[in-house]
């Protein structure tokens, strides 16, 4: 979205629903048919494990912020951003995993 109403705005932009690291590994189980699992790790191994995956350092800090702002449960409201700005509904984590099942696989 490239207009100039945008520039310079910050937009609270989430999800349909907000779920837990568990529920997510719980929905992917079911979608893709195999075992997913959280395994809940620390601060330092979560940001080490990206960055080995090849994550620049500068962007595995962002991550790892994110992570640990979820992990203390400041990630559970809801906004109707997502659906304001695309002029459409938001897609669910479901269909989400379907539209991408294969790069799960």
């Amino acid at each position: 979205m490239n207009t100039p109403q945008h520039i310079g705005q910050k937009y609270s932009v989430t999800g349909k629903e907000a779920l837990t690291y568990y529920e997510v590994a719980e929905k992917m189980t079911a979608i893709l048919g195999r075992k997913i699992t959280y395994s809940k790790p620390s601060l330092l191994r979560f940001r080490a494990t990206i960055i080995k995956r090849g994550t620049p350092k500068a962007f595995a800090n962002v991550m790892t912020m994110l992570y640990f702002i979820t992990q203390m449960g400041n990630a559970k409201q809801i906004t109707p951003t997502a659906q304001e700005l695309l002029q459409r509904e938001a897609t669910s984590f479901d269909q989400y995993v379907k539209d991408y099942r294969e790069d799960f696989l």
